[in-house]
């Protein structure tokens, strides 16, 4: 039994089967170029061949549980299936791949906790509840993606300042203008706007980061233990030794990434094969 696309449109918004759309499209027309072509299966293949996938797994796994857990407590349901899955796409994921910024970025697993609490969550959440068609998601997504773009590559040369500022005022006008467009169809039907759904799909990424924050924390000090313990192998070659070292430098650290940070310039004169 096949949807037809207004069947579909209920499952998938128009946003986000624009996007599926365009993704299609932009891998279909990479198979066309021989060099494209191996280029993208090769970075398919890198990426199912490294490590990082083991800890996606984990990752979705622990997500999972804490789903599992939501729903014993009444606050998720099946109607928010579609929700989670981007959530883990969408944030999830790139918190795993940012992690190799954790022990350098101040204030890492803070600032992760800030940006879903932010004023902005709420804008954001207000724009994307109402949409347009489908042709005119179509043609919106590649032009903001466009300029998004431009403001990305302007931003990092002094001489293109002002051609970021003119793309950030093009993409606030832009916002205030889907912002407005959103208040007026939420004042027209608040009782529409103001549901139970609608609050629980709006809880539903700040609680799933939020409660992501220790998998991700303890995923960052494995990695950075990793790195001490593959140093410590290479100034000890006894491996009672390396053990008491590593246990040592498990000791020291507390269990703090501050702390390995401290310790990792001093890692030659801590253990000097004594």
């Amino acid at each position: 039994m096949s949807l037809n696309i207004h069947e579909l449109q209920v499952i998938i918004s128009n946003r986000e089967l624009a996007a599926i759309i365009w993704i299609f499209l932009i891998i279909l027309s990479l198979q066309f170029n021989t060099k494209t072509r191996m280029l993208f299966g090769n970075v398919v293949k890198a990426f199912f061949a490294s490590r990082i996938l083991f800890v996606i797994l984990l990752a979705f796994l622990y997500s999972s549980f804490i789903i599992f857990l939501l729903h014993q407590l009444k606050i998720w349901n099946f109607s928010l299936l579609k929700d989670s899955i981007y959530w883990f796409i969408g944030s999830g994921v790139l918190v795993i791949i940012s992690l190799t910024k954790a022990d350098k970025e101040k204030d890492f697993f803070k600032n992760i906790l800030w940006d879903n609490l932010k004023l902005v969550l709420i804008l954001e959440f207000v724009v994307n509840l109402h949409q347009f068609g489908l042709i005119t998601e179509l043609l919106l997504l590649p032009i903001i993606l466009f300029l998004t773009m431009i403001q990305v590559v302007a931003g990092r040369e002094e001489q293109s300042q002002k051609v970021k500022s003119l793309v950030d005022w093009v993409l606030v006008v832009f916002g205030f203008a889907m912002l407005g467009i959103s208040l007026q169809r939420i004042l027209a039907d608040f009782r529409g706007f103001a549901t139970n759904p609608n609050l629980k799909s709006f809880l539903l990424p700040i609680i799933l980061s939020i409660s992501f924050i220790p998998f991700a924390y303890c995923v960052a000090l494995y990695m950075n233990l990793e790195l001490l313990f593959i140093r410590l192998g290479i100034f000890l070659t006894n491996k009672k030794n390396l053990r008491y070292a590593k246990w040592r430098t498990v000791l020291k650290s507390k269990l703090s990434l501050k702390k390995l940070k401290e310790i990792s310039p001093r890692i030659n004169s801590l253990y000097n094969g004594s």
